[in-house]
């Protein structure tokens, strides 16, 4: 009966001392976490788990363990870790702060599919956030080249208009896949010539156009099975690999646009990105 007394006096006190040790714990993860010491802060967050049998960190130090994953590149970890973040707290802001946080790794996973199940989700339990979701939409089509969509989503949610005008101006450079195709099957080769292959637009053009005279020399001699095979091996084979070089050089250079598109924005915009 005394020790259960005395146990009752002291469990406070124990609970007061880990209490501190915990937070000291804490504050020693978040100050490797800033020094950008990420795979140690990851190990003392884990520390911090272990201990934690009252559960008082396990949000933040999951949410900081998220944090040093998606800067490592380990993005499945990182969504892994958020989801914990998300699920140890009661707090309905720090649920959204984590469930952000997993939007913006699935935009850096590429993984458009899974971003709009999830964030269409989020947006019945957390409706006041419609304008934060609209931001990370616009992140999402920026990611995936789809400028016009990007510039819609950014101009109910980028009050500085700087995005808007990247999306601009990546439009204005992207290629249209439309005008590339229309070009090589009226010219062969002006396709590749306004995806910027100039070489090879004149190769093409001359396979091409020596594919043409030879089945109009067959045909000119009686030569019909020539003529056929000429057509096929020849002039139809090139014809066509001029269509699909299109199709290739324009994905390329339109890729091109986007990667350096997003490398300026990486480097130089100071607001909030995946």
């Amino acid at each position: 009966m005394f020790l259960h007394f005395f146990l009752f006096l002291t469990l406070p006190i124990v609970i007061n001392a880990q209490k501190d040790d915990l937070a000291k714990q804490f504050d020693f993860v978040d100050s490797l976490y800033d020094s950008g010491r990420y795979y140690d802060a990851m190990i003392e967050a884990e520390r911090l788990l272990f201990f934690d049998s009252l559960k008082l960190y396990h949000y933040n130090a999951n949410f900081i363990k998220g944090q040093c994953y998606r800067e490592t590149g380990q993005f499945k970890n990182a969504r892994y870790c958020f989801e914990l973040a998300a699920v140890n707290t009661p707090s309905k802001d720090e649920k959204f702060l984590a469930e952000q946080e997993i939007l913006r790794v699935l935009i850096l996973e590429r993984r458009y599919s899974s971003f709009d199940k999830r964030i269409e989700i989020l947006e019945r339990v957390f409706p006041e956030k419609s304008v934060i979701f609209d931001y990370w939409r616009g992140w999402r089509y920026a990611f995936s080249g789809e400028w016009e969509d990007a510039r819609e989503k950014f101009s109910i949610s980028d009050t500085s208009s700087e995005l808007i005008k990247l999306c601009s101006m990546a439009e204005e450079k992207e290629l249209s896949m439309t005008k590339g195709l229309v070009l090589s099957a009226l010219i062969p080769g002006a396709g590749q010539a306004y995806a910027g292959e100039y070489l090879n637009s004149v190769i093409t053009l001359g396979w091409v156009a020596l594919g043409a005279w030879l089945v109009y020399d067959a045909i000119r001699a009686d030569r019909f099975f020539d003529a056929l095979i000429e057509a096929n091996y020849v002039l139809f084979r090139f014809y066509k690999g001029n269509l699909s070089n299109t199709i290739d050089y324009i994905n390329r250079r339109n890729l091109e646009i986007k990667n350096e598109t997003l490398r300026f924005l990486q480097i130089n915009y100071k607001g909030l990105k995946p």
